[in-house]
Formats: C-alpha cells, sequence, structure tokens
C-alpha cells in the first residue's frame, strides 16, 4: 500500500464579508495517498475550490480564519512562512490546473515561453535544459512538439487545456489539482482529455485531487471520492463503493441525477437551494433538503467511521444513538 502523500486536519477557511465570516472550508480532514486520485465533487458553492486554494494558500486579502494542519510528504507545510511556501512547495511539489485554464494563457507569448517560464524561475535551469522538459511533457499530454512554437489562440480548446495540464506537470509535482479540467469542452473532448490523465496517472504515477461537478467523468479517474456539501466534507469514500453503495442522503441523491447506460432508471433531483455559509444551520447542514430527516439532525453530526473504511457525517450512521464530544 503506497504511503499517506497528503493528510489534511481540521482544516478552515473562512472569508471576511459584511454580513459575517463565510464559512467555504469548515473543519475539513481527509487523507490522500500517493499514485491515487481523489475526486471531490457537490453543487457550485460548496467549497471545493476553496478547499484547494486552502491547500495552496492561494488566498485572497479578505480571510477571517485559517486554520488546520496540511501535512504534505510528512511535513505540516501550514508551518511553513509565505516565501518559504513559495519557493519550496507551490508549483514545484503542489501544481494547480485552474478552472477555465485554458483561458489563462497569455495569448501574445508562444506555447514555450510560457511553460519554460517557472522552470526558469524555480528549478534554476538553462533554457536547453528547461527546452528537454518542456518537450518531455508535451509529448507526455499527447501534444506535437512543434505545436510549441505557436500562440494559444492558434490552439483549440482541447489543446491549450492540454497545454496547461503540460505546464503543471513540468516541475514534476508530487500532486496536481485539477479544478474542473473539462468543464468547458465538448463531450469528445472530454473524453480525450480522461484519456490523456488516466496516462498521466499510470504511467508516471502522479497523485491528483480532481474537483469536477461531473460525477460521471470522475469515475474515469478516481479512486477516493469526495463530498462537499456547503462547506463540510460530509463523506469520504473509496470510488468502488461510492458508485454503488453511497452512504450519506446528499451522495445518494446526486447519484440518483446522474443517467447510466445500463439501467433504466427515473432520474432524480434535489429539492431546495444549498444553505447560506455566511449564517449555516447549527445541525446538519442538508437536514432541510433530506427525506431522511429526524429530530436529532437539529444537532451537528459526528463523523463516523463505517466498516468499509468509508467516513460519513450523518446521524443516520452513528451506532450509539448518542451525541459524542471531541
Amino acid at each position: 500500500m503506497s504511503k499517506v502523500l497528503l493528510d489534511v486536519r481540521n482544516l478552515k477557511l473562512y472569508f471576511r464579508t459584511r454580513s459575517g465570516p463565510v464559512q467555504a472550508v469548515d473543519d475539513v480532514s481527509f487523507k490522500l495517498r500517493a499514485g491515487h486520485t481523489l475526486a471531490v465533487v457537490g453543487e457550485s458553492g460548496c467549497g471545493k475550490t476553496s478547499l484547494a486554494k486552502a491547500i495552496l494558500r492561494l488566498l485572497p486579502r479578505n480571510i477571517s480564519t485559517y486554520s488546520g494542519s496540511v501535512i504534505f510528504d510528512g511535513e505540516d507545510i501550514m508551518k511553513y512562512d509565505d516565501e518559504k511556501f513559495r519557493k519550496e512547495i507551490r508549483w514545484s511539489k503542489i501544481a494547480m490546473v485552474p478552472q477555465a485554464s485554458m483561458n489563462s494563457l497569455n495569448p501574445v507569448i508562444r506555447i514555450e515561453d510560457q511553460l519554460a517560464e517557472p522552470l526558469l524561475i524555480h528549478e534554476k535551469l538553462t533554457k536547453q535544459q528547461a527546452s528537454v522538459r518542456v518537450n518531455e511533457v508535451f509529448k507526455i499530454v499527447g501534444l506535437p512538439v512543434d505545436f510549441l512554437q505557436r500562440y494559444p489562440f492558434e490552439l483549440s480548446g482541447g489543446m491549450r487545456q492540454r497545454a496547461t495540464i503540460a505546464m503543471a506537470l513540468a516541475s514534476n509535482p508530487k500532486l496536481v489539482v485539477l479544478d474542473e479540467p473539462s468543464s468547458a469542452l465538448d463531450l469528445l473532448t472530454q473524453a480525450n482529455l480522461m484519456n490523456v490523465l488516466k496516462k498521466i496517472k499510470h504511467e508516471i504515477n502522479t497523485t491528483f485531487i480532481l474537483i469536477t461537478h461531473d460525477i460521471g467523468t470522475a469515475s474515469e479517474l478516481a479512486d477516493e471520492v469526495a463530498v462537499m456539501y456547503a462547506g463540510e466534507m460530509i463523506e469520504y469514500n473509496s470510488a468502488e463503493y461510492f458508485y454503488t453503495d453511497a452512504h450519506h442522503p446528499y451522495s445518494q441523491k446526486l447519484m440518483a441525477s446522474v443517467p447510466t447506460l445500463r439501467e433504466d432508471k427515473e432520474l432524480q433531483f434535489i429539492p431546495g437551494q444549498p444553505p447560506s455559509l455566511i449564517n449555516p444551520p447549527q445541525g446538519c447542514r442538508f437536514a432541510a433538503r433530506c427525506e431522511m430527516k429526524f429530530a436529532k439532525c437539529s444537532i451537528h453530526p459526528n463523523t463516523t467511521q463505517l466498516a468499509d473504511g468509508a467516513t460519513v457525517q450523518c446521524w443516520l450512521h452513528d451506532k450509539t444513538g448518542e451525541v459524542k464530544h471531541a
């Protein structure tokens, strides 16, 4: 069994607003093993991207709370000052492909120069060494090396997305965070991109965090699935079990909304809206939309570990029926 590469403990990220703090990431804990892919799923505004930014410390100015532990490769990188984090962790060891990343390339700079820049700055490589590495990662993502001399507007959307993934891989990071990498692409291009990611995962043993709305797409790559809702991680399960036996009522509703090829089923939806993250409910944050709620849901649920190794934040899975205090 591979070692734990990322161990997140009680991570909180609140944003300061005039109406009060937005609890974007609220007491999230999980572990990710080297070489595995964690798919983080959930509705818009549930905290998926904020979780990624908290791990990478890509923070805006209006932070009111930022606490917890992020143990990466055996070291708590939350203890690093900003300068040490920037030099030793961000991009070189943990890279991120941001949402709508194919539009983030500079349109007036050639692709090769954009990919080589972080290698020249962070890795202190020579231009020749950087050029060799850029050629290598371009081949890994399945793009012809002569495309390196083109400008971004000369590439299709799928090609630009592959170019940004190549940029993230250039420094040989141990962990790559992919934020909605296929959301702006057509279905055929999405399928091709997922095949590229699977190839990268198996050939160079890259560890991924895949943030996505598309649960079906996530199944192609995921080893584990984390479900975010209203700033909390309400279920963490292996992909093997999640897609056939999701535990949390919200996770079950998400799966019931996904069409399948081999099963004729009536698709379901989740009524209502997620709660405000400025003043979330004191009890279960999904209770107002849950068909299985009962009196105890007015109390915030514990995180319970189940026999199959999954963790779930729901009173339905609490064996004692008693409120536990940490």
